[in-house]
């Protein structure tokens, strides 16, 4: 019963809230007062973006949004090579998986600690951040570190060739929870979480994730200058 409900009801539940969720955030006007009126205009809120904090402490973002960023975009692409690697059997994709998933994951836990951290500690930061800043980063934090446990402790590389059909059989509505019958518990939890934050995703600020990079191609340019050159 546990593993049909996690790994075959509960996916799609995180589909349809993903995908619902997404639409529903951008044409209602989520969180602004435009909320109700059914417009694509209302996806310029504020709270579409991220609501940057690189006003403060510009020293510590660097490091930190570059091996998030990063990490992120690697592990996507690794993650799909699993998948496809092991619903084909094909075992130099899931090797490729096993290595560029192990460094893309080290990258974003670096990023993810050093944001969090950097949330608590420069006061600005801390201030203008809401409960949902945080919890978005232990989400990220938990799935990612319980990946990186699989991988590099318990050393469990070919769970992609269980994984990887079952995530098809998904996407072919003909999901079989019984080819994760034999996954580790570390693993299970990792894709349950996972589940669980893309759920979540569309009600928080990662939204932005969808408008970037198309927005890019038509907003107007933004003149960017140095603070010492302001001094001067």
């Amino acid at each position: 019963m546990f593993d049909v409900f996690f790994f075959v009801a509960f996916p799609y539940i995180a589909l349809l809230l993903l995908i619902g969720g997404t639409i529903y955030r951008a044409f209602s006007g989520f969180r602004t007062v435009a909320r109700g009126r059914w417009r694509w205009s209302a996806r310029g809120d504020l709270m579409w973006t991220t609501r940057s904090t690189g006003f403060f402490g510009r020293a510590s973002i660097g490091p930190a949004a570059l091996s998030l960023h990063w990490g992120i975009l690697i592990l996507f692409l690794a993650h799909i090579a699993g998948v496809i690697g092991g619903a084909a059997n094909w075992p130099s994709w899931v090797g490729f998986f096993r290595w560029t998933g192990l460094f893309g994951g080290l990258l974003l836990l670096y990023g993810l600690v050093w944001a969090f951290i950097r949330r608590c500690t420069i006061a600005q930061v801390r201030s203008m951040s809401s409960a949902e800043d945080f919890i978005v980063l232990l989400f990220l934090i938990v799935i990612a570190g319980l990946g990186l446990y699989h991988s590099s402790v318990q050393l469990a590389f070919g769970v992609s060739y269980a994984v990887g059909p079952w995530l098809v059989g998904l996407f072919t509505l003909q999901p079989d929870a019984r080819l994760l019958a034999e996954v580790s518990m570390t693993m299970k939890l990792h894709i349950i979480i996972a589940s669980a934050f893309f759920a979540y995703l569309p009600f928080t600020k990662l939204v932005h994730l969808f408008s970037f990079p198309w927005s890019y191609a038509t907003r107007p340019p933004i003149s960017m200058r140095s603070y010492v050159g302001l001094k001067k």
